[in-house]
């Protein structure tokens, strides 16, 4: 390191019932060259034998500990990392690196990633890139061998090209300055897609200040049995999941003073291409607006809206 000022990292690692998984993420997280952070694991109160393997390999190590999520957390995802950012504030964290029970951090992860905060105490966050692997045989240590420019996360505008779908960005990859962090909580209605409405929602209210580390930092496992393939088991969570992260989104989009043009246009195109009636509705509104409907883009929007309501109701008179 550049300097003698260690702050410390809290990573919290997530987990349910990966007994079978969990110890080669240990071992990664236990073999960072960035040896001052404390690894809070939290678990959704798992009922296979991932607290025996935990608590057996924590005994060597006192950076690791073990919190079994309590009733006063719903089951799922969203709320065992809440739990996980609860026992951070009580701890007064300053540095958080979200984690899965499946995952695999290169031995420099920590170190690459708390480096940039030390040389600009400004920063809000740091993100590296990541890679998906099925085995561990396949994970390669070697920066300059394991790069993969289609993993990039090149960015001038964090909230666009993540929203766009333009850079890669998981939970993994980030480290976060917890005073960013400490208002905001993970959604728990939200079975998939809570990563990204979390992302989304700090983007969107926030001037981040950011560092990219364009360097493969961390793997992502792909598995028949990851949480969110596999663990819920109503077909429909997924869906209805996605609908309700759009349907909150766009209403704390339109509550924003300056809302982003390209999501308004999304959203637009994505209203008339369904047929979206609550999206057509809400945007209308916004649209027609004294405030709006003198700005050409935000007008041209909104005839676009109308037009398709025209021609939707054509159609259905000549069928």
């Amino acid at each position: 390191m550049k300097s003698l000022i260690h702050p410390k990292i809290t990573i919290l690692l997530a987990t349910f019932n990966r007994a079978h998984l969990i110890l080669e993420t240990l071992e990664s997280i236990k073999n960072q060259t960035y040896t001052y952070f404390e690894c809070l694991i939290t678990d959704d109160n798992s009922t296979d034998e991932t607290e025996v393997v935990i608590n057996a390999f924590i005994e060597s190590d006192s950076r690791f500990f073990y919190f079994k999520k309590t009733e006063a957390y719903p089951q799922g995802l969203s709320a065992t990392r809440n739990f996980g950012l609860d026992l951070a504030q009580k701890r007064n964290a300053e540095f958080i690196q979200f984690f899965d029970d499946d995952d695999i951090m290169h031995p420099q992860k920590l170190e690459l990633q708390i480096e940039p905060f030390i040389e600009e105490p400004k920063l809000d966050i740091t993100i590296c890139m990541y890679r998906k692997f099925w085995d561990v045989t396949q994970i390669q240590f070697n920066l300059k061998k394991a790069f993969d420019p289609s993993y990039s996360i090149k960015t001038d505008n964090l909230l666009r090209s993540f929203y766009l779908n333009q850079i890669h960005l998981n939970s993994l990859g980030p480290i976060w300055k917890f005073e960013v962090l400490k208002k905001y909580r993970f959604d728990t209605l939200l079975f998939y897609a809570e990563e990204r409405e979390f992302y989304l929602r700090i983007f969107l209210k926030e001037s981040l200040k950011y560092q990219l580390i364009e360097q493969i930092l961390c793997w992502y496992r792909k598995h028949d049995q990851a949480i969110t393939s596999n663990l819920y088991s109503d077909p429909n969570l997924k869906g209805e999941s996605e609908r309700l992260f759009q349907k909150k989104f766009l209403k704390l989009v339109l509550k924003q003073s300056s809302p982003p043009f390209f999501i308004l246009k999304s959203y637009t195109k994505i209203a008339v291409r369904r047929n979206n009636t609550f999206f057509i509705d809400l945007l209308s509104q916004y649209f027609s607006q004294v405030k709006n409907i003198f700005k050409p883009k935000y007008f041209a929007l909104w005839m676009y809206i109308k037009m398709s309501k025209v021609l939707h109701l054509v159609n259905l008179i000549n069928f």
